[in-house]
């Protein structure tokens, strides 16, 4: 996920010059799109604008539009990690659609939206190991590399070789080192700066397909015993602590079952929230609070989530959020 810019409400003029510009390039764009199917929670309202750009040039030219129109956008992938406001983004969302992937020896490159499973299987079939825990990982390649995610002791970082990016005060593509990408704990300079992670290079170390086959499908199978996977959920919801877990410290609290209108506590996995059918995202911000504020009266431990915030939150929806 990338915010090129803030979701401040977008004048009449700047959305209607930014679906000139995109007519004119024959850019699809949808108006007011319920982003709830979007994402892995199934919650939130609508976007003012979408767009799902299946090529790395359409992505450059939608970001570029949006530039020029001076509206907010916000890049996501699958839209796991990710809680959308009831009330919706202002400006533009993209999702991107792109993810081509190509293989060079121990290379592999890929665009940003190049869900991060396909990226395991191109990888197991050419006999390359270093990825296999990346099947734990429901989201993108560019949400991997914003977020550094990991898994199973392993890291996005580990494997980088260089990322590719755009930046919307320039509109010029770079490339960055991973040095110059300020990796930590599920961080990284994109959370932060005003940058699109394009697509990603990694250096990956040949094996045999059977061995990282045997290997991924082990990973797999302990996702499928240990997480709420046939609920709608956003991954954990809050970061592990140094030397503990965040799904220990709920589960010590009496959490799990804990409920909040639609959204409750996973029996399953205690750092995982779980969404009915037609669920609110209001329901989710309240409990994910209610969870950080019992976990820290009771062990003094305050739990920094995981999961992002996104869109048009009413301040009577935030009130007592910490």
């Amino acid at each position: 996920m990338s915010v090129v810019s803030d979701s401040a409400p977008q004048t009449a003029d700047a959305l209607e010059y930014f679906d000139r510009l995109t007519a004119e390039r024959g850019l699809a764009i949808r108006r007011d799109a319920v982003l709830a199917p979007m994402t892995t929670l199934r919650v939130g309202g609508s976007a003012d604008r979408l767009a799902e750009p299946r090529t790395r040039a359409e992505l450059l030219a939608v970001l570029e539009a949006a530039r020029r129109a001076g509206i907010a956008c916000l890049v996501i992938g699958n839209g796991s990690d990710l809680v959308v406001a009831d009330a919706g983004v202002r400006g533009l969302v993209i999702r991107n659609r792109a993810r081509e992937v190509a293989l060079d020896g121990d290379r592999l490159s890929a665009d940003a939206g190049t869900p991060m499973a396909l990226l395991v299987k191109r990888a197991t079939a050419a006999g390359l190991s270093g990825l296999e825990w990346g099947i734990a990982v429901p989201g993108t390649l560019g949400g991997a590399v914003w977020a550094n995610a990991g898994a199973h002791g392993g890291e996005i970082r580990d494997r980088l070789a260089a990322v590719e990016t755009w930046s919307p005060d320039s509109g010029i593509l770079a490339t960055m080192t991973p040095a110059e990408c300020a990796f930590g704990y599920r961080e990284s300079r994109f959370k932060h700066d005003r940058l699109v992670v394009v697509g990603a290079r990694l250096t990956l170390s040949a094996d045999d397909p059977t061995a990282v086959g045997v290997r991924v499908d082990a990973f797999q199978a302990q996702r499928a015993a240990t997480q709420p996977l046939a609920e709608q959920n956003a991954g954990s919801v809050f970061r592990n602590p140094e030397g503990d877990h965040a799904g220990r410290l709920i589960d010590a609290a009496g959490l799990k079952g804990l409920r909040v209108g639609t959204a409750s506590v996973s029996t399953r996995h205690a750092n995982f929230i779980v969404t009915d059918r037609d669920g609110r995202a209001a329901d989710v911000r309240r409990l994910a609070d209610l969870v950080r504020a019992t976990v820290r009266d009771a062990s003094g431990i305050t739990l920094e989530y995981e999961i992002e915030f996104v869109g048009d939150w009413a301040a009577d929806l935030t009130e007592g959020v910490s």
